[in-house]
C-alpha cells in the first residue's frame, strides 16, 4: 500500500492554531494573468482536497483517503456535510454519487485538470457507498490529489451545481470579495472577509506601506523592481517556481518558417545573461522546457560559445550575419523588468546579425497584443500551477502550437501511460521535451519567479516551491 488513511481536520470543525480568526484580509494582485481569479475560486470552492499554507494538500470535503495496493486506485471518505436547505429545512446530505457524477459536469473549465488526473473517461469516478468516492484513473497519476485540489475540479452535483465552499465570491466592482459561510472559524477560512483587486505595481506598493493592503502578490516578474525599490526589507518574499519565461514563436510568421533560423535562436539565446541583468539570486538560467528534466544531451549542453558558433553557421546558411542582420520584432508585457530582460536578449542576439525590434505591449494589453499576432516572437511566462511535467508539456503538442513533433506526441502519451512508474514517466517526457526542441515553438531562458510583500501582522503565508497561497489560511490580528 502506497499510501495511509491521513488525519485530516474535518471541515467544520473550530480552529486550533495560528492568530484569531476574523478581520479583514485586503489582497492586491500585480500581474496580467488569471491570479486574482483564480485565488477567488479557491477560497470559494470545495473541493475533495485542499492545499495547505505550504502548498501541501491536505483534507477538503474528504476527510480522508488511501491508495489501493497497486497505488493507481483512490479511495476518499466524504465529510458529513449538507447542501444548503430552504429556511430552517437542513438540505440535503452530500453523498458519493453526487460528486462522482459532479467530476464529469466541469465542463471546458476543467475538462484539461480532468484529463491530466485521468478522470476524463466515464467509469473513472464510482459510488461504492454513500460517502466513499472510488477514482480509478486512466491513466493513473502520482499526481491525482494535487488536480483534486485545483478549483476547476470543486464538488459538484449531477447537474453541474457547485457546492458551497468556505468564502462566498462576488464581484466588487473590478475587484473580488469574499465573505466567510459561517461565524465558525474553519480551519481553510480564517478572515471574516477577503477583498482580491488587480492593480499596478506602483499602486500595490504603495497601498502596502501605507497599510491599505496586507498583501501584495506578484503574478510574475512584473512590479518587482517597484517592490525591491520600496526597501521594504523582510516583508519581501521571492519563490522560484515550477515552469518557463522564454520565447514563444509566431509560427504564423514568415521568417521564423525556416527551422534554421529557430534552431539558431534556441542555441544563441541565452539566459544567463538576463538573469544577471536583474542581479536576482532565484532568476536563473533554464535551457528545457521543464526544470526538473535531466540536463538536456542535445547541443543545449554545449558550453555558450560553442552553441553560439553553431547558432553562427545555421544563420550564415540563409545568408543572415552582422552584415546582413535579419530584424526580428518581439512583444514584450509592459513594466521594466521586461524591458531589460528584452534589451540583453538584443545585445546578446545582435553580434550573429539578429536585430531584434522591442515592441512593449500596453498594460493589461499583452494578451491581446499576442493574440494579433503581429510580433515574430513573444516574451512570455509560463507558470505551472501543479508540479506535472507531462501536463505542461502537453500546451507545445500537435493542434495546439506550431511548428509541433508527432514523435513528442507520442512519448508524451508514454509518459502519461507510465502512471506511477516515476522512472518511466521521466524517461518519457525527457525524450519528449529533447523532440520537441529539435525543432522548436518555444524557446526556455528562465525559470519564473514569484514574489509577494506581507504585512508583519499576517499568519499563514508561507513560502513554498509552488507559490500557492491559499488565502483562507491567511489571517492578521484579529482587527
Amino acid at each position: 500500500m502506497r499510501r495511509l488513511i491521513l488525519p485530516a481536520f474535518a471541515l467544520l470543525l473550530d480552529a486550533c492554531s495560528g492568530g484569531r480568526p476574523g478581520g479583514d484580509l485586503d489582497v492586491a494582485v500585480v500581474g496580467e494573468g488569471t491570479l486574482a481569479e483564480e485565488l477567488a475560486q479557491e477560497a470559494s470552492r470545495a473541493t475533495l482536497i485542499r492545499r495547505g499554507s505550504g502548498g501541501e494538500v491536505v483534507a477538503g470535503v474528504a476527510t480522508s483517503w488511501r491508495f489501493l495496493d497497486d497505488g493507481d486506485d483512490l479511495i476518499l471518505r466524504l465529510a458529513p456535510l449538507r447542501w444548503p436547505g430552504a429556511g430552517e429545512k437542513p438540505g440535503l446530505e452530500l453523498v458519493a454519487q453526487d460528486v462522482a457524477l459532479g467530476l464529469r459536469r466541469s465542463g471546458n473549465e476543467g475538462r484539461a485538470a480532468l484529463a491530466a488526473a485521468g478522470l476524463s473517461k466515464r467509469g473513472t469516478a464510482r459510488a461504492p457507498i454513500a460517502r466513499v468516492v472510488e477514482l480509478a484513473p486512466l491513466p493513473a497519476t502520482p499526481l491525482l490529489l494535487d488536480w483534486l485540489a485545483e478549483p476547476a475540479l470543486a464538488v459538484r452535483d449531477r447537474r453541474g451545481r457547485l457546492f458551497p465552499g468556505p468564502y462566498v465570491l462576488e464581484k466588487d466592482g473590478g475587484a473580488w470579495r469574499l465573505q466567510r459561510r459561517s461565524e465558525r472559524p474553519l480551519p481553510d477560512a480564517r478572515a471574516a472577509s477577503i477583498r482580491i483587486a488587480s492593480v499596478d505595481a506602483a499602486a500595490a506598493v504603495s497601498a502596502f506601506a501605507k497599510g491599505e493592503v496586507q498583501l501584495v502578490l506578484g503574478e510574475g516578474l512584473a512590479g518587482l523592481g517597484a517592490a525591491r525599490a520600496a526597501g521594504q526589507g523582510r516583508a519581501l518574499k521571492l519563490e522560484t517556481v515550477p515552469g518557463v519565461i522564454g520565447l514563444a514563436i509566431n509560427a504564423k510568421s514568415g521568417l521564423l518558417t525556416d527551422v534554421r533560423l529557430r534552431r539558431a535562436l534556441l542555441l544563441a539565446a541565452d539566459g544567463a545573461p538576463m538573469a544577471n541583468r536583474l542581479a536576482l539570486a532565484q532568476l536563473v538560467p533554464q535551457n528545457r522546457l521543464w526544470d526538473g528534466l535531466p540536463p538536456p544531451s542535445d547541443d543545449r549542453a554545449r558550453p555558450a560559445e560553442e552553441r553560439r558558433a553553431l547558432a553562427a553557421a545555421l544563420l550564415r546558411e540563409m545568408g543572415v550575419g552582422p552584415e546582413q542582420p535579419l530584424r526580428l520584432s518581439l512583444l514584450v508585457p509592459a513594466g521594466p523588468e521586461f524591458q531589460a530582460l528584452a534589451e540583453t536578449l538584443a545585445a546578446n542576439l545582435q553580434p550573429l546579425g539578429i536585430s531584434l525590434a522591442v515592441q512593449r505591449a500596453r498594460p493589461g494589453g499583452f494578451a491581446a497584443a499576442r493574440r494579433s499576432g503581429a510580433a515574430d516572437l513573444a516574451l512570455v511566462e509560463q507558470t505551472a500551477r501543479v508540479a506535472d511535467v507531462v501536463a505542461h508539456l502537453d500546451q507545445w503538442r500537435c493542434g495546439r502550437v506550431r511548428p509541433c513533433s508527432g514523435t513528442a506526441d507520442r512519448l508524451l502519451d508514454d509518459a502519461a501511460a507510465a502512471g506511477n512508474d516515476l522512472t518511466a514517466r521521466q524517461a518519457a517526457a525527457a525524450a519528449a521535451e529533447a523532440a520537441l526542441m529539435a525543432d522548436p515553438a518555444f524557446i526556455p531562458l528562465l525559470r519564473p519567479v514569484r514574489w509577494a510583500l506581507v504585512a508583519n501582522e499576517l499568519s499563514g503565508f508561507q513560502a513554498n516551491l509552488l507559490g500557492r497561497h491559499p488565502l483562507g489560511r491567511i489571517a492578521g490580528d484579529g482587527r
